[in-house]
């Protein structure tokens, strides 16, 4: 049983049941319906009589949305809290009103829901649209032949993709994607050999494949590994059919704008990387040099801290150490054993005492490969590694790939010698007579004399 002063819950009668007419409460159901269908107002008069309000939000017959009133806020007809309320017909009508302001307000409501959902799901169709494009589409590629010129060099054994990331970061082709589709189109693209191009920028990825392909029996210059500086401008000179020395000039008059690092100290041997350069049309030698020193300054980014873990004080010592090996080796197999034999003879302080001991150094600073004996017991020379411990004050050659990887990756050993007997044999030795014996047998099939103080071959 209801408690004394609650309101009393009436249950809902299902529409079929509903008699007619106005019900019990005086409210003609079915026709108060038809006239929120109808749009017409509720509240008018129907058939010439006045009809009571309705307010059905439910079962427990609320508002669809409760207000709250300040104090002085307008009445409602509703009453104080908890107290009687006004069923006089102005307060019913009051109270309709705010029910519809407060329907208008949940409409705005909806509206803006429905734009934010709208906004989502145009936003998602957008998403869709770049996953599909980034997934599925064509990849992203210049329309043109391009434009103006740039340096890019392939690596050895590089791949369709390795390729494309080289090109993409020179601005060649707009995404690796793009020349691998290319690539894969083009049966020749896999006779792309290694080297430096000059390329225009902005190309199609076809087209750049293209370029790469008949650039294989276009115009080329080859740069060994081991090459000195001065060998290398001679090159030059006969490739661009220049008279002779004048790369050699061009070097000396440009060196602060051909791209050398400042711990170079102005000093270009060791910064011509050795690789394949493609040759275009009015090529001027600094061209190629700033080419080649670009490439090798790229190369060596990071082996400073690379050269602490094999006992050197800097990147540059590395390449210097590796310009020994390629100068004085003959089989890059060897490569790693004679790094560790530099090493051991830097590090040791009683029988070699920090000297290499090396004929390359020497015969680099006198540009011959015949040594006398004032030469050899000439201290004054800094790059007499016989006299003067460590390493000499620059490379002697521009080294590669091979001898730079062996430089900070020596053989494990004990070896204070070596010498290259031939292109496929070097021989090493722990011991002062072992390494005398090899020297000895060396001048012999050389056809010179053996110096058994020195340990050294001589003409005199």
């Amino acid at each position: 049983m209801p408690q004394q002063g609650a309101p009393v819950r009436q249950e809902r009668q299902p529409a079929a049941e509903r008699p007619s007419g106005p019900g019990p409460d005086g409210i003609d159901w079915e026709a108060e319906a038809a006239a929120l269908e109808a749009g017409a107002d509720p509240a008018a008069p129907a058939d010439g009589a006045e009809h009571a309000e309705a307010e059905w939000a439910g079962d427990e017959g609320e508002y669809a949305e409760d207000e709250y009133h300040e104090d002085g806020a307008e009445d409602d007809g509703r009453g104080g809290f908890l107290g009687e309320e006004d069923d006089s017909r102005e307060a019913k009508k009051k109270r309709k009103e705010k029910g519809k302001k407060s329907g208008r307000r949940n409409g705005g409501a909806c509206l803006v829901v429905a734009l934010v959902l709208l906004g989502a799901m145009g936003g998602a169709g957008w998403f869709g649209y770049g996953f599909y494009k980034d997934h599925f589409g064509p990849a992203p590629d210049f329309p043109g032949p391009g434009s103006g010129s740039v340096n890019v060099e392939i690596k050895p054994g590089a791949a369709g993709s390795q390729m494309g990331a080289a090109l993409k970061q020179a601005g060649v082709v707009k995404s690796i994607d793009a020349f691998n589709a290319a690539c894969d189109k083009n049966v020749k693209c896999s006779t792309i050999q290694p080297g430096a191009y000059t390329m225009p920028k902005e190309m199609s990825a076809e087209g750049a494949v293209q370029f790469l392909v008949e650039a294989n029996g276009g115009e080329k210059l080859i740069i060994q590994e081991g090459l000195t500086s001065t060998a290398t401008y001679v090159k030059i000179d006969d490739k661009l059919k220049l008279p002779k020395g004048t790369t050699a000039n061009v070097a000396k008059e440009q060196i602060n704008n051909l791209g050398l690092p400042p711990y170079a100290n102005g000093n270009i041997e060791g910064f011509l990387w050795p690789t394949r350069y493609s040759i275009t049309e009015g090529m001027k030698p600094e061209d190629l040099l700033k080419q080649m020193v670009k490439n090798a300054v790229e190369r060596y980014a990071g082996l400073d801290a690379e050269a602490q873990k094999i006992g050197l004080k800097s990147g540059y010592e590395v390449v210097i150490e590796a310009s020994i090996l390629q100068a004085e080796g003959n089989n890059k197999d060897d490569f790693a054993k004679m790094a560790k034999t530099i090493q051991n003879r830097l590090a040791d302080k009683g029988k070699v005492n920090g000297r290499l001991g090396m004929d390359t150094t020497l015969q680099y600073a006198l540009g011959t490969k015949n040594l006398e004996k004032k030469d050899i017991n000439d201290g004054s020379n800094k790059y007499n590694t016989y006299i003067n411990p460590g390493l000499p004050p620059t490379p002697i050659a521009n080294p590669g790939d091979d001898a730079l990887k062996a430089t900070l990756n020596p053989a494990d050993g004990k070896w204070l010698y070596f010498i290259a007997m031939s292109p496929t044999q070097t021989l090493f030795a722990e011991t002062d007579t072992e390494h005398a014996n090899n020297v000895k047998a060396y001048c012999t099939a050389a056809g010179q004399k053996f110096d058994p103080v020195a340990i050294h071959c001589t003409t005199k």
